[in-house]
């Protein structure tokens, strides 16, 4: 997983979290560290399906960037349930985030982390371009000879 429950408490506070992981429970004194971790593992794999194929998925050591991310989506997964509904500051930041990862799918953004084996930095195509055929045009054939 690319974020901890401590990066969630750290980030969104225990308040916050305990609320979140237990939204039936309104008496609960600690937070639900398997409900927050299966959050986190859904929101490190819905994250990877961006990375997965250009970049070696799991990051072995996350940029604080993914650990951002990760905590955002995983934030909004445990806002959804029967009885609560994520805000709409969630869910901003979960559109922000799923943006930045179009852009890392698409290569406008790139991450300090390694490519999957066999991916390289160049774009397909981005070479020079030769021609094997003959020019039509020439220095004759406009002269109009």
């Amino acid at each position: 997983m690319y974020a901890t429950v401590n990066d969630m408490i750290a980030r969104f506070g225990e308040t916050h979290i305990l609320r979140l992981s237990n939204p039936e429970d309104r008496t609960a004194e600690a937070v639900d560290v398997a409900r927050v971790e299966r959050a986190l593992s859904d929101a490190t794999a819905e994250i990877e399906g961006y990375l997965r194929g250009y970049y070696a998925v799991p990051v072995t050591a996350p940029p604080v960037d993914l650990v951002r991310a990760a905590s955002i989506l995983a934030r909004y997964e445990l806002a959804q349930g029967e009885h609560v509904s994520p805000s709409e500051e969630m869910s901003k930041g979960r559109d922000d985030v799923l943006k930045w990862l179009r852009d890392i799918a698409a290569r406008r953004v790139h991450l300090d982390a390694p490519l999957a084996e066999g991916a390289t930095g160049a774009k397909v195509g981005s070479g020079p371009r030769y021609s094997d055929r003959p020019r039509d045009f020439t220095y004759d054939t406009l002269r109009g000879a």
